[in-house]
């Protein structure tokens, strides 16, 4: 069976354009989320979000034109440092694409004239009426025709996504996948829905500490925007291209919870199971784990069943673990990639990136060490990349070193 390995890497987050800029804010706890100025929302709403800062200066414009800005900038970019040409990988028959995203980027006044027929920013937009996230994909992968898949499930689109490019890759049905995550949900109706499901955080007075993972204050996730994108390439595609890998995508696991909408499952069950399916795809035992950037939400729900979970897998010896969302706040369907994509980025650099906004651990996390302290530096072997959604879908992946 093939292996898949990393070849390259791209990302859009709310500290900035680029893999570069995005893994220097994590490595040093520098938090993006800033207070929500950019869509009106209810009195009772959170007004804190992660926004991408504009490249050129320009004001906000929630659409989905911007949700696909986010994705070729950052898919650009994975390319250029594998090596690649786009022309070149769409017309390859053996290559494919794997996205994730929510697709909803609209505003009430915009959904409603894309509903009528009418343009928005000047584009006919009226084909994303029909489904958004069809009308994202769309957008996304229509050069790669049947060759493309789109992912749709919830928080966990991201890591199911790259999931599905390792199995494509390991399988032998391609020998290159651009796979990855994106969306650009900042605005009225998704802010006012995941107010009232009260999973957004409370914190409006400090927006730049607002996400809190597994912090004994941690109040609720603050929806982002962004995307991660990577490629993942056949060891024989890398071989004959004399190609540097950065990690292997070495195994992957998924399982699925029904018992609640918004909360883990009791005990972190199912979350345990999803990790220990990657370990198992892998053939990797716990002791190779030497990092675990998990799904981390800043939610009670989450922190505490993700701890559990963890706990069940590794028992006493876990290794240390780490929310990135303190920095990024939480990407929806981008999360998962750009999160494994900073998995990646621990094992090519040897750093872990720490908790932000962890001042005093919540008692009901009961793992020892959340890397509160800053960044820590030395060799990482392999790392797990949490990502756990809405309604129950959970997805592990294991990385490690090519």
């Amino acid at each position: 069976m093939a292996r898949a390995l990393i070849t390259g890497l791209g990302a859009v987050c709310p500290v900035g354009w680029g893999m570069e800029e995005s893994w220097s804010a994590a490595v040093a706890g520098r938090s993006g989320t800033a207070r929500l100025e950019v869509v009106e929302v209810g009195e009772n709403d959170c007004k804190v979000a992660g926004q991408v800062p504009a490249r050129d200066g320009a004001g906000y414009e929630s659409s989905p034109l911007r949700l696909l800005d986010f994705y070729r900038f950052a898919e650009a970019e994975a390319l250029e440092q594998a090596g690649l040409e786009r022309e070149r990988v769409v017309a390859d028959p053996r290559a494919r694409a794997a996205v994730a995203s929510h697709g909803f980027a609209w505003k009430i006044d915009e959904f409603a004239a894309a509903c009528r027929g009418e343009t928005v920013n000047g584009t006919d937009l009226s084909g994303y009426v029909r489904r958004p996230q069809e009308g994202a994909h769309e957008g996304i992968g229509a050069d790669f025709g049947d060759r493309y898949s789109g992912i749709t499930t919830a928080c966990s689109a991201g890591g199911v996504a790259v999931l599905e490019a390792g199995e494509i890759v390991r399988s032998g049905l391609a020998d290159i996948v651009i796979t990855g995550g994106v969306d650009a949900n900042i605005n009225e109706v998704i802010v006012a829905v995941h107010s009232r499901m009260g999973v957004l955080t409370r914190h409006n007075s400090t927006p730049k500490s607002a996400s809190r993972p597994f912090d004994i204050t941690h109040a609720g996730f603050v929806i982002a925007e962004g995307a991660g994108v990577m490629v993942v390439e056949s060891e024989r595609s890398v071989e004959a291209r004399g190609a540097e890998p950065i990690a292997e995508l070495a195994g992957w696991g998924t399982a699925v919870s029904t018992a609640h909408l918004t909360a883990g499952s009791e005990g972190g069950d199912i979350q345990a199971l999803a990790m220990q399916r990657a370990l198992d795809s892998a053939g990797a035992s716990i002791g190779e784990v030497d990092y675990i950037n998990m799904h981390g939400t800043s939610t009670v729900d989450n922190d505490v069943s993700e701890s559990e979970g963890v706990q069940k897998v590794f028992g006493d010896g876990a290794p240390p673990v780490s929310s990135t969302k303190g920095v990024t706040g939480h990407l929806l369907g981008g999360a998962g990639a750009l999160e494994a994509a900073f998995g990646a980025m621990a094992i090519h650099t040897s750093t872990l990136p720490p908790t932000a906004n962890l001042n005093e651990v919540d008692p009901r996390c009961s793992l020892g060490d959340y890397i509160a302290d800053g960044a820590r530096h030395g060799t990482c072997r392999g790392v797990l990349s949490n990502s756990f959604g809405l309604a129950g879908s959970n997805a592990s992946l294991f990385l490690r070193q090519p």
